[in-house]
């Protein structure tokens, strides 16, 4: 009889635990196996944090000028030489000031490469109604001496990820806001890497000598990339 009544105690007690077992699993909440959101597109963060920075207005720019007097110091005979040396290589080139650019154009960007014995580069970007582009110019001379003759002039489109990934890499800089030049502006050989800009009426410009890392320096070398031109960032030129 003892034996009987412990053998009844089990069986309840294993059915108890059963039913609670039982209903745990039932009131639990169920397993998340919904599939992530797709991500959504995000355009580049606004530049309103660092425009209208140093720029100026193109208004009140000499329109015959690449370089408007007093862009890169204070006194036009601390730039005369500079002016001119960049500006020797853009009429080469057959480009036109950038504070000229129509009005169509709503913003617009210009890398000058100058490499001291290397082709002079030029990769300018723009965006308008019409979508965004990038024209490739390069000169058969070399960047410290002479221009020589055009030998590249390409055009093409640019898709909204290529011009994104510009804006994103500019507004790292805070472009507008970098000074024209530096305290490391120049030196022997190297390269002089100038970065202009236009947008909404104003105008600016950075020239940097041989900048050897920097959010600067990885915009210009993204335009590079655009440029299609085979010029790999991680050769020993690439100043």
């Amino acid at each position: 009889m003892k034996r009987l009544t412990f053998r009844l105690v089990i069986s309840i007690i294993t059915f108890a635990l059963g039913v609670v077992a039982t209903t745990f699993h039932l009131t639990r909440p169920a397993p998340d196996v919904s599939l992530p959101c797709a991500a959504k597109y995000e355009p580049p963060p606004p530049l309103d944090a660092c425009f209208p920075g140093y720029s100026k207005e193109v208004s009140s720019l000499p329109a015959t000028s690449y370089f408007p007097t007093g862009a890169f110091y204070p006194k036009p005979e601390h730039e005369k030489f500079i002016v001119e040396w960049y500006s020797k290589h853009l009429k080469a080139m057959g480009e036109m000031p950038l504070s000229t650019q129509p009005d169509s154009v709503a913003e617009s960007y210009r890398f000058l490469w100058l490499r001291s014995f290397h082709h002079p580069v030029a990769v300018r970007v723009w965006r308008s109604s019409d979508g965004q582009f990038v024209n490739v110019k390069q000169l058969s001379g070399a960047g410290g001496y002479e221009p020589g003759e055009l030998s590249t002039n390409e055009t093409r489109p640019l898709t909204n990820d290529e011009w994104d990934g510009f804006i994103r890499l500019l507004n790292q800089t805070c472009y507008w806001r970098l000074p024209a030049t530096d305290d490391n502006f120049e030196g022997n050989d190297g390269a002089q890497w100038i970065l202009e800009g236009r947008k909404e009426g104003r105008y600016h410009v950075v020239d940097r000598w041989s900048p050897a890392s920097g959010d600067f320096r990885e915009a210009s070398l993204y335009l590079l990339r655009l440029s299609n031109l085979g010029i790999d960032p991680s050769d020993k030129y690439v100043y």
